[in-house]
């Protein structure tokens, strides 16, 4: 009778024992809960405290991506028994695909004489019982929490699994919370690095126009992103000539913007010295084709003002046509000329076109930001409503043709977004 009553409470102690280590396991999960950490990190502690808690060699963590032809990543987190001398092993597929399979608790209690697995000499050698239990977040399954090897040489009980089966639902919104931290985390590097990076590129647009009294000039940039491809520069080209240029990096976005640094650099280096603006668009090419990846091109037209001889000389790299107002006959219209864009062939060929200049003339250069811009009924601003916009304020000064286009684009867009980078810039002639 006493020996009964000594096992009934060795068997009681034990029972408690159990439940304190139990209640210790899921208390480190819940204090884990209220941390902020990585996912690796979320998966190291739900390894290392599976491991603990059932008394295992080795535990591990697959997680299931959405992929047909490879349902689980590699092994991302193992834990093994520093007490052990066993190298870590890698189990078989087999087992993890019953698992993925039937969504259900495995419990393998002999590997070995497990008729359900075909399995190699060497995972009986290195195995001998496994806990493979599935992880879900809101009833889907995530991953896979898996132990092998009691330390006890003993195989797994059904206690055993239980307790795996409590760490594994616990773990699934563990883990959840880890991914979306991490996403929130990237989002906000991404928003300080996009925001560094507009600044960086608000700075290579110039902020101070170029001293001459003969010509009114303004203009405006607005990306679509915080970063964008278009990009427009002035150059003191020697006494009395000035240079305007306005350039287009297909698409928009940090590498459009990473082109138009490179563009910058580039025609500054090319622009101290040249014959005419057609080589200054040759050797651009010449560049770009070495430099710019295979499915980028920039967009480029590049005007001269040549004050002493009251003429302007201009190239255009498939760029949008020049709109000129002319005073003498008070008509505005798109003038083109026509030229392959930079980065496309080695082969591209540019001219040289010249514009008399008078008092009053009016050009306005331009992205396709500005005539491909939409409405809320998809349809574009273009050429015609520019060239309208534009002819309602040439006797007004550059700043205030400016302002009047913006408006007039703005009240068209209404409240569509804005799909595409827009710059543009007014010279207005007004003493040669």
């Amino acid at each position: 009778m006493e020996d009964q009553k000594i096992t009934q409470l060795e068997s009681e102690v034990q029972r408690l024992k159990s439940a304190v280590e139990e209640l210790t396991v899921l208390n480190d999960l819940a204090i884990a809960a209220g941390t902020s950490m990585e996912v690796d990190q979320m998966l190291d502690i739900i390894v290392e405290k599976a491991t603990r808690a059932v008394k295992a060699e080795q535990g591990s963590i697959l997680l299931v991506t959405e992929e047909k032809d490879a349902p689980l990543k590699t092994l991302i987190r193992q834990q093994v028994d520093q007490r052990s001398r066993m190298m870590p092993y890698k189990v078989g597929s087999h087992i993890t695909g019953w698992v993925l399979t039937y969504q259900q608790p495995l419990m393998i209690e002999n590997l070995a004489t497990d008729t359900r697995f075909h399995t190699t000499e060497q995972e009986r050698k290195e195995i001998r019982s496994v806990l493979c239990v599935p992880i879900r977040y809101k009833a889907k399954l995530i991953g896979i929490l898996m132990v092998t090897n009691k330390r006890t040489l003993e195989p797994f009980s059904p206690d055993d699994l239980r307790l795996l089966s409590i760490i594994a639902a616990q773990s699934g919104q563990l883990i959840q919370n880890s991914k979306l931290q991490e996403e929130a985390l990237e989002k906000r590097r991404m928003k300080q690095e996009l925001a560094v990076a507009r600044e960086i590129q608000m700075s290579l647009v110039p902020k101070r126009l170029p001293e001459t009294k003969a010509l009114d000039i303004s203009s405006y940039f607005n990306p679509a992103e915080e970063v964008g491809g278009d990009y427009f520069d002035y150059f003191v080209l020697g006494e009395d000539r000035i240079g305007v240029l306005v350039a287009d990096v297909s698409g928009h976005g940090v590498s459009a913007a990473l082109v138009m640094a490179m563009v910058k650099g580039v025609l500054h280096s090319i622009t101290q010295k040249f014959e005419s603006t057609d080589q200054v668009l040759r050797e651009m090419n010449s560049i770009l084709n070495r430099i710019v990846p295979r499915e980028m091109f920039v967009t480029l037209m590049f005007l001269v003002f040549d004050l002493k001889n009251k003429a302007l000389r201009y190239s255009s790299a498939g760029h949008n046509p020049l709109l000129f107002y002319d005073s003498e006959s008070r008509s505005c219209q798109m003038v083109e000329l026509r030229g392959p864009a930079l980065g496309i062939s080695n082969l591209s060929t540019y001219t040289e076109k010249d514009i008399p200049l008078d008092c009053g003339d009016v050009f306005f250069v331009y992205t396709d930001g500005v005539t491909e811009a939409v409405n809320e009924r998809l349809e574009m601003f273009e050429g015609n409503r520019l060239i309208q916009a534009v002819e309602e304020v040439t006797s007004k000064r550059a700043s205030e043709i400016i302002e009047h286009v913006k408006s007039k684009l703005r009240e068209f867009t209404g409240k569509a977004p804005q799909n595409d980078d827009v710059a543009m810039i007014a010279i207005k002639v007004v003493g040669v």
